[in-house]
Formats: C-alpha cells, structure tokens, sequence
C-alpha cells in the first residue's frame, strides 16, 4: 500500500496505561511501514497533541481505538473521513495486522450538519471564552443557592422559625434550608477558579485551582479580613491553567509520563501555588478585594450614579456579545461577597431590548416589517425571563437607531436601578424575580423596569422615525438625480 497520511485518538477509562501504551505502539507500527503518523492522547493529562485540522484534513484514515467513548462534539472533527473504531483494549492485540486491511475496515463517518442550541458556533479560545467557562460552571452553584435562601427568607417571613444549630438545640427546617443556600455561594469561587483552569490546562489543572481558589478565599485560613473573591479566581484560575498548560509539554520518559497527568502535575501545582496563595497571592488579593468592595459600598452617588449607567449602557448595547459579558461577568462576581446592587442593573436592564422592541411594533407597527410585527409576542414573553437575543432581528434591521435607543435607555435605566438600591440574589426567571425572593424591593424593581421600558420604547420610535424618514429622504434624491440623467 503506498505511503499513508494516519491519524488517531486513544483514550481509556482510568487515562493512565492503555491509552499512552496504544498510541505508541501505533506509532511505532505506522513508522515502520513507511507511514505518516499523529496519535492524541485524552489520558489522565487530558488531551495531549491534539489533532489539528489540517492533520484531520489530510489524513487518508482516522484510527479511534477507545475505552471510554468520545462525544458527538468530538468525533464531528471526523466527518467525511475513513474512520475505522475498536475498544483500546483490542488495538495492542491487533496492532500487527491493523493496517493490513485497513481499506475494508474503515468506514466513511457522517455527522448531521443541522446545528442546534449549544452546538452552534462559539467563541472558544481566548481568555474571555476561560473566564465564561468559570461563570458558566459557577452559574448552578449561585442558582440553586440563591432560590434555597429565598425560600428560606420567606418562610420566615411567613412566621416560621428560624432556629440555628446549637448544643441541645435542633435547627429550623427555614434554617436548614437557608444554610444549604449558602453553601452554593461558598463553593461558587473555588468552582469559578477550577473551570477556568481547566478551560485552559484541561483535567490536571482543575484540583490544584479548585483548592487554591478555596484556600484563597478563605478569611480564617489566611487571616485576611475578606477573601480574594472573584479576583482571586480570576488570577488563580488563569495562573494554574497556564502553568498546567506549559507543564504538559515536559517529556519526563516512558515511566514517568503516563503519571504526569493524574500525579505528578496536581501535586507540583497545589504545592507551588498553595504556598504561593498562602503567603503572598492570598493575602494580596484579600486585600485588593477589601479596598474593591470598601469603594463599592461608599462610592460617592455621583460616581454610584455614573457607574449605574455605564453597566447599563454595556449591558445592553450588544445584546449577549462581548461587552454585555464583561458588564454582567462584573456584576455577576460580585455576589460571592455579598454585594448585590450591581447584579440588581442586570436583572433590570437585559430584560429591556427585546420587551421595548415588541411593545414599539404594537405602538407604531408602520416602523417595521411585517416579520418584526409577527416576532413581537415571542420576542416580549421570552424577553420577559432574561433573554436578550430575540431583540438581535430587530438591531439587524436597523442597527443605529436600535441600539443608540437600547444603550441610552439601558444607561439611564442602570443609574436609576442602582440609585433605588434595587438588589438582586441569583440569576432567575427575570420579570418574575421579585416574586419568588431573588429580587427586592419589588417595588423599585418593576418601578425601575416600567421606567426603562417607557425610556426604550420611546427612544426606539424617535430614533427609528427619523432614521426611516431620513432614508426615504436619501431614497427620493438619489431617485431625482437619476431622473435628471
């Protein structure tokens, strides 16, 4: 058989013996014939020498000896390729005549090229894509947290006890429920560091950043008077992720490689980084914090103000895009050390672009386009839970006048928010957040939410009148210069 372009994936349930023993016996096989040979490994190391798309795209075959399957996600890099499939525990048995007939084993893989929901493109790469990794991970943790203390909140506000664990004392099922609440605010930091170095250094990085940002975080560990926060997260999470990242590459030997992963890494990580944390990174990040949240709480209320409006007008300028993320990412953060005024703009403002849109097509529906009108009641009931999305068609449309009136009215809206104290908990079912706890006062909220929508309506329909009426004008002259011609 002429010379051959192979690449393959190994993988095995532990990640530690077959899958590193496999790949190189596949490549010592396929080097002996003459052949072209790349291997990835997804051991205890996570992936290693991972295939890159033009070694996919050149490849004549793609091996995929596995012991512990791969995703749909991970195999669609092989679609349209001669793939031949078998459990890694046959490949070393079969390793001498695999590539004998390799035409008749392998078979043309196919995926749907229908994308759905998740499986849309995305951002994956860059440090934003890791640190919305880290919020994404922490999401549940704040979610489910947030709704057990509102529950518990309300119980008692109904009359309920609310009795601590004591000696001699059985706790109150209100405090019960609210002291499991907490725990998924303690745990929201550490869970936030891990995934953002795993994001970036796969499996070996995520124990080391999860302890650290623990150990970071905690005040009666280090002795600070506040812990590092979403700072220390950030900085943790990125640091161990890069350090794990580079670690990878270290060739150790046949012996020791297959330990790197699952040993060697972890422990040289947490033992650098924790001492690292403890007396230097903690204690600095725990103090950088305290200055943070001291400036947040006694910001002067021209600046308090200022700032109100520059979330607002981030939040909403992009609809979901990257400027949207820093804002919300910000204000997000800030929940672990219990500042909630800032998320409080969020839970107002997103709910405004798309809600604001459907209301201006039923005011003056001459403004939009028989699809905009038809969109309108699916775009103000999936606004009303937090989705800023439906509004994309109609900033498409007519992108200027949109998103100056979204922005300007996401700005004031931000300032009026944060001017009325209007807190919120958790990320929940938007307009009807007042009403399960995760949002108070109610009153503020939807006075601050009535506010914003009046703004964003109104501005929608100035704006868009004077844009339509100056393209008709520019329409009508370029028509008459034609005409004069």
């Amino acid at each position: 058989m002429a010379d051959l372009k192979i690449v393959a994936v190994t993988n095995c349930p532990a990640g530690i013996a077959h899958t590193y023993m496999v790949a190189e016996a596949l490549e010592e096989k396929a080097k002996s014939l003459g052949y072209e040979v790349h291997v990835e490994t997804q051991g205890a190391s996570g992936v290693e020498n991972k295939l890159t798309p033009d070694q996919i795209a050149a490849a004549d075959y793609v091996i995929l000896a596995l012991g512990k399957g791969m995703t749909d996600e991970d195999k669609q890099r092989f679609n349209g390729k001669k793939v031949v499939e078998l459990p890694v525990s046959e490949a070393l048995k079969e390793i001498d005549t695999i590539f004998d007939d390799i035409e008749d084993r392998a078979k043309v893989f196919e995926v749907s090229k229908v994308k759905l929901g998740s499986e849309q493109d995305a951002v994956t790469d860059g440090v934003m894509s890791y640190l919305m990794a880290g919020v994404s991970a922490a999401l549940p943790f704040v979610i489910g947290g947030g709704l057990l203390i509102a529950i518990g909140s309300m119980m008692v506000q109904f009359g309920m006890p609310n009795t601590a664990l004591a000696k001699g004392v059985e706790p109150s099922l209100a405090w019960v429920i609210t002291s499991i609440g907490n725990l998924g605010f303690q745990f929201m930091i550490p869970i936030m560091g891990a995934y953002i170095a795993f994001a970036i250094g796969d499996k070996p990085a995520f124990a080391p950043a999860f302890l650290v940002t623990y150990l970071a975080n905690d005040t009666d560990l280090l002795g600070t008077q506040s812990g590092a926060g979403f700072l220390g997260a950030i900085v943790v999470g990125l640091s161990i992720g890069y350090f794990v990242k580079y670690f990878k590459k270290v060739k150790l030997g046949k012996n020791f490689q297959s330990i790197l992963g699952f040993m060697i890494i972890p422990f040289v990580t947490l033992l650098v980084f924790g001492l690292l944390t403890y007396y230097l990174l903690g204690p600095f990040m725990g103090w950088l914090m305290s200055v943070l949240l001291a400036f947040l709480k006694n910001i002067p209320t021209s600046m308090k103000l200022g700032g109100g409006f520059l979330v607002g007008c981030m939040l909403a300028f992009d609809m979901g895009g990257p400027i949207n993320k820093t804002a919300w990412f910000f204000s997000f953060s800030l929940l672990s050390s219990g500042v909630y005024n800032w998320y409080g703009i969020v839970g107002v403002v997103t709910l405004l672009p798309p809600m604001a849109a459907a209301i201006a097509t039923w005011i003056r529906p001459s403004l939009f386009s028989k699809q905009e009108r038809a969109a309108s009641w699916s775009s103000f009931l999936v606004g009303m839970t937090v989705a800023t999305e439906p509004a994309i068609p109609y900033a498409l449309a007519a992108p200027l006048p949109m998103i100056a009136a979204n922005t300007l009215a996401g700005g004031i809206t931000g300032a009026i928010t944060i001017m009325l104290n209007v807190q919120r908990m958790a990320p929940g079912i938007g307009i009807f957040d007042p009403l399960i706890g995760l949002e108070k006062p109610w009153y503020w909220f939807y006075l601050s939410l009535a506010i914003g929508l009046f703004l964003n309506v109104f501005f929608i329909i100035t704006f868009k009148s004077a844009w339509l009426k100056r393209r008709e004008k520019k329409e009508q002259e370029k028509l008459a210069q034609v005409e004069d011609k």
